[in-house]
């Protein structure tokens, strides 16, 4: 089962990382900065009400703040947390997130192989 999400993760990612390129390159053969799209760019051109609709979604019901209003705190988990995420250029987290799952795909596999052999 694990092995079955590790390798959809890597699908998602890599296509994401295809995607992102592309665009990447896009935006420089047009003549804009060379320079790396962020991810929250990158997700407002694919859908932007979808990022308007998860902030929403995450402020008011996901961030305990939120939902326990005796906490006394102010909303935690978008604004610094997610937000912080989405500044990060696309293409090169995309890349590493796409190797991090080949590696734990490999690695299952080299597992079950050795597994087998024993």
């Amino acid at each position: 089962m694990i092995k079955i999400i590790v390798f959809i993760f890597l699908v998602i990612f890599f296509l994401l990382t295809i995607f992102s390129c592309s665009y990447d390159v896009h935006l420089l053969l047009k003549g804009l900065d060379p320079e790396f799209t962020s991810i929250g760019q990158f997700w407002h051109v694919l859908s932007p009400n979808s990022l308007q609709i998860i902030e929403v979604v995450v402020s008011r019901y996901i961030d305990p703040c939120s939902l326990f209003m005796n906490l006394g705190c102010s909303p935690l988990l978008w604004h610094p947390f997610i937000s912080s995420v989405l500044v990060l250029p696309a293409t090169p987290i995309f890349i590493l997130l796409t190797l991090s799952f080949l590696w734990l795909q490999r690695r299952s596999k080299n597992q079950k192989l050795r597994a087998y052999f024993k």
